[in-house]
């Protein structure tokens, strides 16, 4: 690698920048949507955006979490789904024993610990089961969990994959078991909308402070707008690009558009595109496996298309 390094010093910055590119190609064609999203977790991710709604959920969703999680009866068994720090505390604070986490990334587990600590968060370690494991393979026993938890986990599943998903999730929940979860809806409001009007209904409103709620609904906006109806997915790149054309001399505005593409640059690097459904083609996946039971929405963000699902496996 080192001689690699030394070779690659004596090109130029274009070559460089087209080198960067043609790895990126080869990345995104080389790796399975799997690996892509294993590799953007080992780096991070989002986790130094993980305090913001809708990226994290926010108190009232864990409110809404503990609604439908606390049904007055005890010694339920639990999987959660992802290292999500808060939801792990949920659980601990509302009593679930050896509840397990199910997690395909050392970085996320590890990362979680170090948020957990940071935000000093009392869990007993001792009362979790870590596993480390894709979605998709969890070698667990069948019918062994009451509940299932989990936050926007659809996102992380591609969806030509997502009938093996919730057929998954279902062959692990006892009869009359749960599924509970936020979920992301895409906002179909923006379909025939331009990107440049999209950009400057944030950058001009006057609320406009370069927040970073402010960055995350800008890029869900563009998210939705931007999204390949056929493969339900979003391409960061078409993301990137929508913001780099766009012109302004405003120092302000410029860092807030750098910003989000800051966040995303890791994501685009490795080619792994966003997933972006409709609320009926969730439903198409979902209704293979699970009734929904009821959904409610948080009241402390603008959580419209954020709503947690309460799913009853289907008898």
């Amino acid at each position: 690698m080192r001689l690699i390094y030394s070779i690659l010093k004596w090109f130029s910055n274009k070559d460089l920048l087209y080198i960067r590119e043609l790895i990126t190609e080869i990345l995104a064609n080389k790796l399975s949507h799997n690996e892509q999203s294993k590799l953007f977790w080992d780096n991070n991710g989002y986790m130094r955006n993980l305090y913001i709604s809708p990226a994290s959920p926010s108190k009232d969703d864990l409110n809404i979490y503990k609604k439908y999680l606390t049904d007055g009866k005890n010694n339920k068994r639990a999987l959660l789904l992802g290292s999500t720090p808060l939801l792990r505390r949920l659980l601990s604070e509302s009593g679930f024993k050896y509840y397990v986490i199910a997690d395909f990334s050392f970085a996320t587990i590890e990362s979680g610990l170090r948020t957990i600590n940071k935000l000093g968060i009392n869990l007993d370690t001792e009362n979790e089961i870590l596993l480390k494991s894709e979605w998709l393979k969890m070698p667990l026993e069948s019918e062994s969990f009451d509940c299932i938890v989990g936050d926007m986990v659809f996102t992380q599943i591609e969806p030509s994959k997502q009938s093996l998903f919730v057929k998954k999730l279902a062959s692990l929940l006892k009869q009359n078991g749960s599924f509970i979860g936020r979920m992301y809806i895409c906002n179909t409001n923006f379909d025939d909308k331009d990107p440049k009007k999209i950009v400057e209904e944030i950058l001009f409103s006057e609320a406009f402070e370069n927040t970073e709620e402010q960055r995350f609904a800008l890029l869900y906006r563009l998210r939705d707008r931007l999204r390949d109806k056929k493969n339900q997915t979003t391409s960061p790149h078409t993301i990137i690009n929508a913001l780099l054309k766009y012109q302004t001399s405003d120092g302000k505005k410029l860092d807030f558009l750098r910003s989000i593409v800051k966040m995303i640059s890791i994501r685009a690097e490795i080619g792994l595109p966003f997933i972006s459904q409709t609320k009926d083609e969730l439903a198409n996946v979902i209704s293979k496996e699970f009734l929904l039971e009821t959904s409610a929405t948080a009241s402390d963000y603008p959580s419209e298309y954020f709503p947690i699902y309460v799913l009853r496996k289907k008898t």
